[in-house]
């Protein structure tokens, strides 16, 4: 059925404007075949550009992959017994990297929340100097005898990830406890 029209082409043509040269029916008729073509590439490549994960996408990949390389657990979850006088500062989803502790370990439980005014601890003790340097990105630290998590927005760049990093290094641990 090769060569077979739906509309008769005669027809096509005979809607097309013409030019004052003679030649103008073919010119439309391949313009508008190239726009049609470009048309149908543009609706094909929409829908599989916008499923390619963004920059921050990627970001956030590469911190979970290096987090989990370094025998850090990533949870997507809520920090859990903020007390309601303590509002955490930023308003946006939190996810939980964590450490387990070793079982000789004999850290208080403690949480350390970061709110509009600065950090504050639930127990209402000072807070230790290590989270003083600590101004955006990580919000939440939340310590006990089994567990160290802190919950960060993911966002900030390398340098949030590696305060991250620092936090949860277990030679710090004693920075978190005090003396």
């Amino acid at each position: 059925m090769s060569g077979t029209w739906l509309v008769p082409r005669s027809s096509l043509l005979q809607a097309l404007p013409s030019t004052s040269n003679g030649s103008g029916d073919s010119a439309w008729a391949h313009m508008l075949i190239w726009l049609l073509i470009a048309v149908s590439i543009a609706a094909v490549l929409g829908p599989l550009l916008s499923a390619l994960p963004s920059k921050q996408q990627r970001a956030v990949a590469r911190y979970r992959d290096r987090a989990r390389q370094a025998g850090i657990q990533v949870r997507m979850c809520e920090p859990q017994g903020v007390p309601p006088r303590l509002q955490i500062a930023s308003d946006g989803a939190l996810v939980a990297y964590g450490r387990r502790l070793p079982k000789i370990s004999a850290a208080p439980t403690e949480l350390w929340v970061r709110t509009r005014t600065g950090w504050e601890a639930r127990s209402g003790e000072p807070v230790p100097g290590l989270l003083g340097d600590i101004q955006q990105h990580i919000d939440v630290v939340q310590l006990d005898a089994e567990y160290l998590q802190v919950f960060w927005d993911e966002r900030g760049g390398e340098a949030a990830y590696e305060q991250v990093e620092r936090l949860l290094d277990p030679g710090e641990l004693a920075k978190l406890t005090g003396p």
